[in-house]
């Protein structure tokens, strides 16, 4: 997404994901065979962003590394749209600016713009379609000069979406389009990929990470509503991307996966699964992540932040 500076660091990224009053933070590197590693995540609070990335400093070597940080949902805006015609690729992003404008709720000439290709081929359009996002130079500002005052400045500004594109593509079947699904705690947020890039985005008023001593029924009404939000969804997205097939739906881990996916399979017209990262992430220097559902939901955008290429 947004790219900053471009020092000389050791392999692997940092990802900072700042999540209200804490962050989550993760170490992706290289790994053996082609499979990226873990080597740690942690939670620190975020209520003094700066002291707590000179902390970070110090005792995860936060500069020794390419960093990255996620804008929070309310920070930014995805609007799917016509990629501008007879403009280059790198040119895209400052042509559709002043198309935004009636669109995003603050002022585009000095926002934060860049755009995301949708894959080629996938719909029955002839007009070439981006995903444009926009920050505001509001919000983007203090991330940025307080990290600089850290003396960690970031090499990138990324967003859930692309985190979340990131773990998908990694799992992704050939030549078929998927939907991924990462559940919070008052929402969710869908992407769909193909060949490793994003086709679509939406995030969902949902709220399905319950807690263990809610009643049946309760669960049952909220597994239906958001089978029927799905659904709606799925469908929209399969015509507008009618020259790909949608080969199934993953669920991001968090507890009660198992239970959403059962619940959820007979409501979609595609099959519903897990999503499974053990055989395509190193995870032997974090093991609990594999054992603890919420831990890695919370962690999940840190990791896929930090799958960026080198």
């Amino acid at each position: 997404m947004f790219g900053l500076s471009r020092e000389s660091l050791l392999p692997g990224w940092i990802a900072c994901v700042p999540q209200g009053d804490h962050i989550s933070l993760a170490l992706v590197e290289p790994g053996a065979q082609g499979k990226p590693a873990i080597r740690w995540t942690t939670e620190q609070a975020w209520t003094q962003p700066t002291r707590t990335l000179q902390q970070l400093r110090r005792s995860r070597g936060l500069h020794r590394h390419r960093r990255v940080t996620l804008l929070q949902r309310a920070q930014y805006q995805c609007v799917a749209m016509d990629a501008p015609a007879d403009v280059p690729r790198p040119d895209w992003a400052a042509a559709v600016r002043w198309q935004l404008r009636d669109t995003v709720d603050f002022a585009v000439d000095s926002a934060a713009i860049d755009v995301l290709a949708v894959p080629e081929g996938t719909s029955y359009r002839t007009q070439a379609q981006l995903i444009a996002v926009a920050a505001s130079a509001e919000q983007m500002r203090p991330l940025v000069e307080l990290a600089m005052d850290a003396s960690t400045p970031w090499q990138a500004i990324d967003i859930a979406e692309t985190a979340l594109r990131n773990l998908s593509a990694l799992v992704e079947p050939v030549g078929r389009a998927q939907a991924l699904l990462h559940c919070q705690a008052q929402h969710a947020t869908l992407v769909v990929t193909f060949g490793g890039e994003l086709l679509s985005t939406r995030q969902l008023e949902l709220t399905l990470a319950l807690p263990d001593d809610a009643d049946d029924a309760a669960r049952a009404a909220a597994y239906d509503h958001a089978g029927l939000e799905l659904q709606r969804t799925l469908d929209g997205i399969e015509r507008a991307f009618g020259q790909v097939t949608l080969a199934r739906l993953l669920i991001a881990p968090m507890p009660g996966q198992q239970a959403l996916c059962e619940h959820l399979g007979p409501l979609l017209y595609v099959p519903v699964a897990p999503l499974e990262l053990d055989a395509v992430l190193d995870f032997s220097a974090v093991p609990e992540l594999l054992t603890d559902a919420a831990l890695l939901n919370r962690h999940l955008c840190a990791i896929g932040a930090a799958l960026r290429p080198e």
